[in-house]
């Protein structure tokens, strides 16, 4: 509301300062003469974000982005690429049974090799690695789990400042929580008029430079973006509370489900129950024993991690088939056995960590089964004729005499 005298270009001039300047509010009930300067400006009852609103909630929108994009760098670079690999599982193609049992064979690969290059990565110790260790997290076997979490734990805090933002930015010192004083408000009929809080109409203050003084005036004005305003910081409030409520769920769940083995080993045992795989019974020892060294030694948090997130986003079904795949792949690798299709040339260039040595004890092992059993001569020495064996008896009898653990020795050491 302006003067009668003030021209319209005056009017114009009032309104753009006014909605680019600071504003007060001022109850309906008292008059403005009565509120001296100092403290009309006051945080009670000064207002400054209207303008700003747009500008926050970009801001916002920000902040809620940064975290995933940290998720994602760190995700790419870790080896797995658990985004190819969600979206591979995630396929529709997979539908057909012979693009799905392809799908199936390219991640069974893709993480065999990854792991297998995290471990042997870590057991070369490159030499930057050796003396800034930091370094070897990136290729440790936790490190996707621990990012994720870390990812969860900053999505956590962002919302947490979120909240705090918006009540410094809205100046809510009447509100220690603004949704819920907002809600104490309506339930007890306080309208704006009283509170103060998004108020429709506001007073502001200008001057006018007059030919020998400056006039000081106070006009009203009607903050119609205050409507909007109320509604969009009582969602934003909200809409924060239910995500964060959420982000807590998740960071404990996710948290107990990767630190602790029992829940790996179980989710494991789940999967190769309900999978074609006859062979496994999640009540043996023998079966629990192979689980606790597939999960600890083979897979280790990485892969159960990397498992659980096609399980959560492709399904149980193809999550299942993987587990089966991976474990088969494992049972080979563990019993020195190659599948139809690798060649002993790339078998022995795949750098699994220990199948030589586990090779060469259950050679050593296999010769010692045969040597005590009296029957070396019929499986692993080709037969002598009988002049050879007439002429031979001495040197026959000199190798009979030896332990069975020395002969099984000089074979090994051949």
């Amino acid at each position: 509301m302006f003067p009668s005298k003030f021209p319209g270009s005056w009017e114009q001039y009032a309104e753009h300062y006014c909605w680019s300047q600071d504003t007060y509010f001022v109850e309906p009930d008292k008059h403005v003469e009565l509120i001296t300067d100092t403290k009309r400006y006051t945080a009670e009852r000064a207002l400054s974000y209207y303008q700003w609103v747009p500008f926050l909630l970009i801001l916002q929108a920000a902040f809620f982005r940064a975290p995933s994009f940290i998720w994602q760098y760190f995700s790419n670079h870790s080896g797995l690429r658990i985004h190819e690999v969600v979206a591979k599982a995630e396929d529709s193609s997979n539908l057909e049974e012979e693009v799905r049992t392809k799908n199936i064979q390219i991640l069974t690969e893709h993480l065999t090799n990854a792991l297998r290059f995290k471990r042997r990565l870590m057991k070369k110790r490159v030499v930057v690695h050796k003396t800034c260790t930091c370094l070897n997290y990136q290729y440790s076997a936790g490190f996707m789990t621990t990012i994720y979490i870390f990812t969860k734990l900053v999505y956590l805090l962002n919302v947490v400042v979120q909240f705090y933002f918006i009540n410094v930015f809205l100046k809510t010192d009447r509100y220690q929580w603004h949704g819920f004083g907002v809600i104490y408000d309506m339930l007890n009929g306080v309208q704006w008029e009283q509170s103060g809080m998004f108020p429709r109409a506001v007073v502001c203050d200008f001057e006018v430079r007059q030919v020998a003084n400056i006039q000081k005036y106070s006009v009203q004005c009607v903050l119609v973006v205050n409507i909007f305003n109320e509604k969009i910081a009582f969602f934003c409030w909200f809409w924060y509370l239910i995500i964060l409520v959420g982000m807590i769920f998740s960071l404990i769940n996710w948290f107990i489900l990767m630190t602790l083995p029992c829940f790996s080993r179980w989710f494991i045992s789940q999967h190769l129950e309900l999978s074609n795989y006859e062979a496994f019974n999640p009540n043996s020892q023998r079966s629990k024993k192979d689980v606790r060294k597939f999960v600890h030694n083979y897979l280790h948090r990485d892969g159960i991690f990397v498992l659980r997130m096609v399980s959560s986003h492709a399904g149980v079904l193809f999550a299942t088939d993987l587990v089966e795949a991976l474990w088969k792949e494992y049972y080979r690798i563990e019993n020195n056995t190659l599948p139809p299709s690798t060649s002993p040339k790339l078998s022995t260039a795949s750098g699994l960590k220990g199948s030589n040595g586990d090779l060469r004890k259950r050679t050593k092992q296999s010769l010692l089964d045969i040597l005590e059993s009296g029957s070396y001569e019929g499986h692993l020495l080709p037969k002598k004729d009988s002049d050879a064996e007439s002429s031979g008896s001495s040197s026959s009898s000199s190798k009979d005499s030896e332990h069975p653990t020395d002969k099984a020795n000089k074979v090994d050491d051949d």
